[in-house]
């Protein structure tokens, strides 16, 4: 099964962010998606300083995207 930019979104988008209580794609703080094949990027533009906290939630949305079947 191939990896799409909307499997993606709406994974992310079940993803509360701890802060704000909102999830990325409908705060457009997701920026920069791709898809190649079964590898994915993106960044997450936080809206607020978050420096304590960014590998917390790198983890946590490396996760939801790694539970997208098809991705490496």
């Amino acid at each position: 099964m191939a990896v799409t930019i909307e499997a993606v979104q709406a994974a992310l988008k079940n993803y509360i962010d701890p802060n704000t209580q909102k999830d990325y794609v409908s705060t457009r703080s997701l920026k920069n998606l791709k898809v190649e094949g079964g590898k994915v990027s993106f960044d997450v533009e936080l809206g607020y300083p978050g420096k304590t906290q960014v590998e917390a939630i790198r983890g946590a949305v490396v996760e939801v995207v790694k539970a997208i079947p098809g991705v490496s």
